[in-house]
């Protein structure tokens, strides 16, 4: 396809979203967000209607092995007349579940509540019908009798309240009928709401998410419009029928498209420079120019700072001595979760914090011309796979030598023998040796990290859990070593070591240049 052509495609796709986002109905988009729609949308961030027509269908499979893996056939769901509620029933039905969607009005408008009813009707699903408005008004005064605002007031904390009554009310029912039918409650919320944190906890989330991953502006329409969903309810204006405010997006302060928009121009702009502060953003995103982007950035961050408990619930700590999730965890998708769910389930995810320190340390080694090699014991590679995540890394990371097993750190990086049998592999002159072994092995590369250690969790060869060894070697100069004895479980440990490792290297470079 020549540029003249992708430029057409980009345009189509372009008027498309603005179409099926309602953006059109609420305005223009400011000059910042039209610009960053057609990059986006050129990146493949939007993705085009082929793609979707794969995702869809992914989709569908997966709630089908879920539904024969799991043992469970029967999803029950609140069809509040939205888009999201009638695509994830979609989803469900194709998939070969029986699908049982619930219009539970209270106090709503009963346009809200046709649409649920069409859509059933649409989908074939079947349709149970409960006004909960009558239960509501008793809770609402008998809570009132601990704080009267809580009927009297109209001010926004008040309806709030109010509005979380409502989705955790539906929510009960949801889940008796779903025990009374021996099935699962669906989740219909989607990825926009999620960011936003645009929903009641224990009111809004229930056992399977389909659509969570989806767009709201753009996905969310454009499945619904593709599996059957009925016109006029994925046009219809996003509201969660709680009677808070006047519809989804003026109580989040931008339109779907926007919210998306700003999370994609997020994401790329801390995956390249990871230590940006929220004070810097506008700048890094290059809003200067556009008053309303400013605004909605503002917006969009002072909404996910106040939210953002709400997607790591329920808050949890580490246990202080030991690691006591893991194990659960592994006993679980080892014996119990359905096998849909397990793919890269255990790839590993690095903290914002070591993170940032691998893209200053990919700066360094850029600024100094200098490449990284990397040579790994306990951390198995960790150390350079969290370089590797850093965008422009391929120009600086040299390689890493993975050497668990004494065997490996003779024959790969000529670590004596007799060093080990003298001083265990657990010693600083062993990760000197190492890092100097990995700069003779690779002799393109300036810099190297060795570690050594034992990440626990009981005490090997003499030394304690959380005794670690690091060495860093830079050509020309002397070989720094350093002792570390780091608390908690095994994974605490590594992740430790491996921010003391990329920080140390990254001061022997500074040193250097300055």
């Amino acid at each position: 396809m020549n540029k003249a052509d992708a430029g057409g495609v980009t345009e189509t796709l372009v008027e498309e979203i603005l179409d099926l986002s309602r953006q059109r109905l609420t305005g223009e988009l400011s000059p910042w967000f039209a610009e960053r729609l057609a990059e986006q949308v050129e990146r493949g961030l939007f993705l085009p209607p082929r793609d979707l027509d794969l995702v869809g269908a992914r989709l569908v499979q997966d709630l089908a092995e879920y539904r024969m893996q799991g043992s469970i056939s029967t999803a029950v769901l609140g069809m509040s007349g939205g888009v999201d509620s009638a695509l994830t029933a979609a989803l469900f039905k194709a998939a070969g579940w029986r699908v049982v969607g619930l219009t539970l009005p209270i106090e709503q408008n009963p346009e809200e509540t046709e649409r649920g009813i069409e859509a059933c009707e649409a989908l074939r699903i079947e349709h149970l019908h409960l006004d909960l408005s009558q239960a509501y008004r008793a809770a609402v005064a008998q809570l009132g009798d601990l704080d009267g605002d809580l009927v009297a007031s109209d001010e926004g904390p008040a309806r709030t309240r109010r509005g979380n009554l409502r989705a955790r009310l539906r929510m009960m029912t949801l889940y008796d009928q779903a025990h009374r039918l021996g099935g699962l409650v669906a989740s219909t919320d989607n990825l926009s709401e999620l960011s936003a944190g645009f929903w009641t906890l224990h009111g809004d989330v229930g056992d399977l998410a389909p659509v969570q991953s989806l767009l709201k502006s753009w996905e969310v329409p454009w499945l619904a419009r593709a599996h059957g969903v009925p016109e006029r309810t994925w046009r219809a204006m996003p509201t969660d029928g709680l009677g808070i405010g006047g519809g989804d997006e003026a109580q989040i302060g931008a339109t779907y498209l926007e919210w998306d928009i700003v999370q994609f121009a997020l994401a790329s702009a801390l995956r390249d420079d990871p230590g940006l502060t929220t004070q810097h953003l506008a700048f890094a995103l290059r809003m200067d120019e556009d008053r309303h982007a400013q605004e909605v950035l503002g917006t969009v961050l002072a909404r996910m700072k106040a939210t953002w408990h709400k997607r790591v619930n329920p808050i949890r700590f580490d246990h202080p001595k030991a690691d006591r999730y893991e194990p659960l965890d592994r006993l679980d998708e080892r014996l119990f979760r359905p096998a849909v769910l397990r793919a890269d389930q255990s790839l590993l995810g690095f903290s914002g914090e070591m993170q940032e320190l691998a893209a200053r340390l990919v700066r360094a080694l850029k600024a100094a011309d200098c490449r990284l090699v990397t040579a790994e014991s306990c951390t198995a590679g960790m150390i350079a796979a969290c370089v590797s995540g850093v965008p422009g890394c391929s120009g600086v990371l040299e390689g890493s030598f993975v050497v668990y097993r004494p065997s490996m750190k003779f024959a790969a990086l000529g670590v004596p023998e007799a060093l080990i049998a003298e001083k265990t592999v657990y010693h600083p002159q062993v990760a000197r040796r190492m890092a100097e072994g990995a700069l003779a092995a690779a002799p393109e590369a300036d810099l190297a990290l060795a570690v050594t250690g034992v990440a626990g969790p009981g005490e090997d060869e003499g030394h304690p859990p959380g005794y670690v060894c690091l060495a860093v070697a830079l050509r020309g100069r002397e070989t720094r070593i350093s002792e570390h004895y780091l608390p908690g479980s095994p994974r605490q440990v590594l992740a430790a070591t491996v921010r003391r490792a990329l920080g140390e290297g990254l001061g022997v470079l500074q040193e250097a240049k300055g």
